[in-house]
């Protein structure tokens, strides 16, 4: 999420209140920096706050439409609810928005730390600075977010004229991956320390690579796992319980078609819904 006009100017609209409040801005603004949201901190939250009251002057003009034009006990209600619920939908998704999104921007981190080491341990066998191996690593679309962690330290060294260490610094205070963090902290030790780099990174890249193989297998029996409970509850439950229902319609007289209804078109939908949102939520992923 980048800078845009209308984000510029929400902050002109609601700068004035955040100066009234003591907040700790710079906490705020390097949470939005894990998340890869390029706002300052009073820009994003004037935006969240603008947001919040379009939604509850939209959402309050349309459902007073409908108690215009259908008067009656339920749509007052609907008035109530919808013009309480749907601004607090809107606040709370936008201000959860920076810490789901570092969260996430972590786990891809780590998820191509392994192979973006193994990356850096090549290039620096062939004797090439950490300022260029980040500056090449930086031109590499293979390795998701880390991609864009060596940018910010390319533009800082490149354009912005810091060195090497205070580069890889600023990269640790606004880096969403703890395993990342320890790898640059190891490389800014080994840096200063006068030592080798190519040992440490050997080091690192085995101990990623084992640590990735050990994820990945468990990743692999909770998704064998979750098969087989998928396969028992939402494919084979059903099939022995139609048998059973046909049986005992046979026996005593028929089973209710509201019954069947509902296990067609609500429990199985749901049953497929839940292995969805399992899936998605990141029970098998390898992170």
């Amino acid at each position: 999420m980048k800078s845009t006009k209308y984000s510029r100017f929400c902050r002109r609209i609601f700068s004035k209140i955040f100066e009234r409040f003591n907040i700790s801005e710079t906490s705020k603004t390097r949470l939005l920096e894990r998340a890869d949201i390029s706002m300052v901190y009073k820009e994003y939250y004037s935006m969240v706050i603008m947001n919040i009251i379009i939604g509850f002057i939209g959402t309050f003009a349309a459902t007073l439409i409908l108690y215009t034009l259908f008067p009656h006990p339920i749509t007052s209600l609907l008035l109530l609810f919808v013009t309480s619920i749907i601004p607090i939908v809107i606040g709370l998704y936008y201000l959860g928005m920076p810490s789901s999104k570092a969260k996430a921007r972590g786990k891809n981190i780590d998820r191509y730390l392994p192979y973006a080491a193994n990356f850096i341990n090549t290039m620096s066998v062939a004797g090439i600075s950490p300022a260029e191996i980040f500056e090449t690593l930086s031109n590499v679309e293979l390795y998701g977010e880390i991609q864009k962690e060596a940018k910010k330290i390319t533009t800082e060294i490149n354009m912005m004229g810091i060195d090497t260490i205070t580069a890889l610094k600023n990269a640790i205070l606004i880096s969403p991956s703890i395993k990342f963090k320890e790898f640059i902290q190891g490389m800014i030790g080994v840096i200063q320390s006068g030592s080798e780099l190519g040992p440490y990174f050997d080091r690192c890249v085995e101990k990623f690579m084992e640590n990735d193989l050990v994820v990945r297998k468990r990743s692999l029996e909770s998704l064998a796992v979750m098969a087989e409970s998928f396969v028992v509850t939402v494919i084979a439950f059903p099939l022995f319980l139609v048998i059973i229902i046909s049986i005992m319609g046979m026996t005593s007289g028929g089973i209710s078609f509201e019954f069947l209804f509902i296990l067609a078109f609500l429990i199985l939908p749901m049953a497929y819904f839940g292995f969805y949102v399992m899936m998605k939520s990141g029970m098998g992923e390898s992170v």
